[in-house]
């Protein structure tokens, strides 16, 4: 359950309903629970209409936004950070889908916060170099956490600096 609620914690953070993502269990001797699960499921996906439609984005939005919640995922500072919270969570027995969500927001926020700054920066990145200023701008973060971000992926080796521009590393 603590997946569930981290995929919906990001769509949200990245404008995409959180409804469009339902994570349920069903054993294989669980047939009328499985087809009330996907009926449910698929209902609800009618309801909201076409991805990006509902959130009042274009095709290329949509896009990139679901690029950034990819690169997110991606990212190891949150991964780790969603292992230790699982940590937190598993010790509390059985916790409610409440609970988790709270947890998971109170321990991974920041985390999800500076990781789509991140996650901008290269899907921004990824549609041509552009300078400083120009992710600044696209990213509405501070230069300075920018520059900082910058400098912290160059050394992973995921961007470069080439005439006076970013761009992913080849």
């Amino acid at each position: 359950m603590g997946v569930s609620a981290l995929v919906k914690k990001v769509l949200a953070e990245v404008g995409i309903n959180p409804d469009r993502f339902n994570l349920q269990w069903a054993s294989a001797a669980e047939a009328p629970r499985f087809v009330k699960l996907i009926t449910e499921f698929t209902a609800q996906a009618k309801k909201l209409g076409p991805i990006g439609e509902s959130e009042g984005l274009s095709k290329e939005e949509l896009k990139d936004r679901i690029n950034m919640a990819l690169n997110l995922v991606s990212n190891r500072k949150l991964r780790v950070s969603f292992g230790n919270t699982t940590k937190t969570i598993r010790k509390e027995g059985e916790p409610s889908q409440a609970f988790i969500n709270d947890v998971i927001d109170e321990k991974l926020s920041k985390t999800i916060t500076s990781g789509l700054v991140e996650a901008g920066l290269l899907t921004s990145l990824a549609n041509g170099p552009m300078s400083v200023t120009a992710l600044v701008k696209a990213m509405g973060a501070g230069k300075d956490e920018v520059e900082k971000l910058l400098e912290a992926l160059a050394k992973q080796g995921k961007v470069e600096l080439k005439a006076k521009k970013w761009a992913l590393a080849d």
